[in-house]
């Protein structure tokens, strides 16, 4: 088994469900927040890509794709940073398995790729939480698609 190969193609998916859920948000949903407060959802999709930009930036290549928060309503803008910061963080995740160490965080890449999946799933949770809780109509498959890495 080649398990750089396969971490790789996990990331591709965990990747893919994060656009995945976007594309199954209308627009006008992005303002939401929970109980009006915190992050909106689309200030959650910004987040994950400026996660993704802070240890792309930290870890791999010195390259910033970060987002302004003031296009946190701008869905086409997201998903453009998204793909970028999904690309980079790719490539970053390629070099580190490659060279078998990481520099700038312990205690190895694969807890690395580990925390960048856990990070992504826990803000898509919170988006959908949003998505409940305001009662905004999300078909159920979309997220049973959550889970269902292996359609994508």
């Amino acid at each position: 088994m080649d398990f750089k190969k396969e971490l790789l193609e996990s990331w591709d998916l965990n990747h893919r469900v994060t656009v995945y859920l976007l594309e199954h948000i209308e627009s006008d949903w992005l303002p939401a927040k929970q109980q009006g407060a915190g992050r909106s959802i689309g200030e959650q999709f910004i987040h994950i890509n400026n996660i993704r930009s802070y240890w792309i930036g930290k870890v791999g290549e010195k390259v910033d794709v970060k987002i302004d928060k003031k296009y946190r309503k701008d869905k086409k803008r997201i998903r453009e940073a998204l793909s970028l910061s999904g690309s980079k963080m790719r490539g970053t995740l390629q070099g580190i398995f490659d060279k078998e160490k990481i520099s700038g965080y312990k205690p190895h890449p694969v807890a690395f790729f580990s925390q960048m999946i856990a990070h992504e799933a826990h803000h898509r949770g919170q988006i959908m939480m949003t998505i409940t809780r305001n009662d905004l109509p999300i078909s159920k498959s979309v997220n049973f698609g959550l889970w269902n890495w292996n359609t994508k």
